[in-house]
């Protein structure tokens, strides 16, 4: 069944990021390079290119090749919860701003519904969640951290912000904060509750050995 996921994931990841980069570059008005900077200045993107990413090494055994990053146990955790903060945050607070239509609603229900649950499966199924290390599985922060901060950064110069929550412009700076602090906050939260999670599943799994 993993290698099912795995297969599915990859399948879809990388269709679904090609698909969404070309309609994006043909149909913005923007400059190709422009549309294609933009695209992956979205969190939803990128975290999906890391899964997609990552089910690719583990499926083809490519990951030492990739980046040794990839195999350790963390990894998994880390892109569960992102993924997961993905489809929250959109269910939540975007999906009601926004109504997609045809191809585009398709490509979005994949990347902010199909894959955070193909993902949380895979986690389920890890061997590896009860040994993942806390402080190496909390330097992922620094992830959404650097997004943010670039986010922030680029927006001020091309006055493009991808997220509304993000946009300086129409919230000012300090709502902008606030916001980035609580979605920041989720993300750690959703890494700790993974995290004894899968050392709750440890001890148990050795108590019914005994």
């Amino acid at each position: 069944m993993r290698k099912a996921i795995l297969v599915i994931l990859t399948a879809l990841g990388w269709l679904t990021l090609i698909v969404r980069l070309y309609l994006r570059i043909v149909e913005a008005t923007y400059s190709p390079l422009e549309s294609a900077v933009q695209f992956f200045s979205y969190f939803t993107i990128l975290t999906n290119l890391l899964v997609t990413i990552y089910c690719t090494g583990q499926l083809v055994n490519m990951g030492p090749y990739l980046n040794p990053r990839l195999q350790k146990p963390e990894t998994l955790t880390a892109l569960t919860a992102f993924i997961l903060v993905v489809g929250i945050v959109y269910h939540i607070a975007l999906k009601p701003i926004w109504d997609p239509k045809g191809l585009s609603m398709i490509l979005s229900e994949i990347h902010h519904t199909i894959v955070p649950v193909g993902t949380l499966v895979l986690w389920i199924l890890s061997t590896k969640k009860s040994i993942v290390d806390l402080k190496s599985l909390l330097k992922w922060v620094f992830y959404p951290i650097g997004y943010i901060t670039f986010v922030l950064i680029r927006g001020f110069f091309s006055n493009f912000y991808p997220y509304p929550f993000l946009d300086v412009q129409t919230l000012g700076f300090q709502k902008v904060v606030l916001n980035s602090l609580f979605l920041l906050s989720l993300i750690i939260v959703l890494l700790l509750v993974f995290y004894y999670i899968g050392k709750m599943v440890s001890k148990k799994s050795v108590a019914n050995n005994v």
